[in-house]
């Protein structure tokens, strides 16, 4: 099976939350369907359905509007609490982007 998860799951835990927190992380300023979200994740719909659930009563996502039936969710960038997950994945991006550059020095 494919890895459905980043470096942020491998530091924080590789659980549905987690795994949903860093889709949308890593998506942010886009919103999505629990479907979407599902597949991306590599998660069933139904686990999907409820985490999304969990993190809409905490407010970590917001619904943002309605297509064909489906509903679409987005990062909740007013939180507090996620401009801090923000700020770990950008520091998490920075980090990979370093070892990139060592690689590509000693390449060179």
């Amino acid at each position: 099976m494919e890895n459905t998860h980043g470096e942020f799951c491998e530091i924080f835990g590789a659980n549905p939350r987690n795994r949903i927190i860093e889709f949308f992380l890593e998506m942010r300023g886009l919103d999505f369907s629990i479907g979407d979200v599902a597949r991306e994740t590599g998660l069933n719909r139904a686990t999907t359905y409820n985490t999304i659930e969990e993190l809409v009563k905490a407010k970590y996502l917001i619904l943002t509007r309605k297509v064909s039936g489906a509903q679409l969710y987005i990062l909740n960038t007013e939180k507090e609490e996620v401009k801090v997950l923000i700020n770990t994945f950008n520091m998490i991006l920075q980090r990979i982007a370093e070892k990139y550059r060592e690689k590509q020095k000693v390449v060179a």
